[in-house]
């Protein structure tokens, strides 16, 4: 995958996954706002990302972890509910995307522990990613070898 790309991909999908929670607000968003956790956490594969720019073109090493983070964060964003003071409050964004639509939204547990499986599998892939990229940056780091025979000077 093409670096440019990747790049845009981590932004959309973190863009994306804030317009999501904006869409069914709750005590979940408040928290993860409040926090300077969660953003920066959210935003590592992102950074990550810029860091690997100049490579060009990513090995399907690093991709694989790169293209899991974006979509498990956008499967967290779309199916985790928030809550919120009552109790017919509990709306997950796939609920409220799908009541504007005019469908029903169903129940609210399933999305809980589909989200949870997201959040479970973004974190995974978070570190997939660190160690994929520390053994990628690893096997390109070239060991010098020894000098071209005209740079060293005979010893009398």
């Amino acid at each position: 995958m093409r670096t440019n790309l990747n790049v845009a991909l981590q932004a959309g999908a973190l863009l994306a996954f804030v317009a999501l929670r904006f869409t069914a607000p709750g005590w979940f968003l408040i928290i993860l706002i409040m926090t300077l956790v969660g953003p920066a956490l959210l935003t590592v594969p992102t950074v990550l990302s810029l860091t690997v720019i100049r490579r060009r073109v990513l090995t399907p090493a690093v991709t694989a972890p790169f293209l899991a983070c974006a979509g498990f964060l956008l499967a967290g964003g779309l199916l985790m509910p928030d809550f919120g003071d009552s109790e017919d409050s509990e709306r997950a964004p796939l609920s409220v995307l799908l009541e504007s639509a005019g469908l029903s939204a169903g129940p609210t547990e399933p999305l809980y522990v589909l989200g949870s499986l997201a959040l479970l599998g973004w974190s995974v892939s978070l570190v997939w990613l660190g160690v994929a990229l520390a053994l990628d940056a690893r096997r390109t780091h070239r060991v010098a070898g020894p000098p071209h025979p005209a740079w060293v000077r005979p010893i009398d």
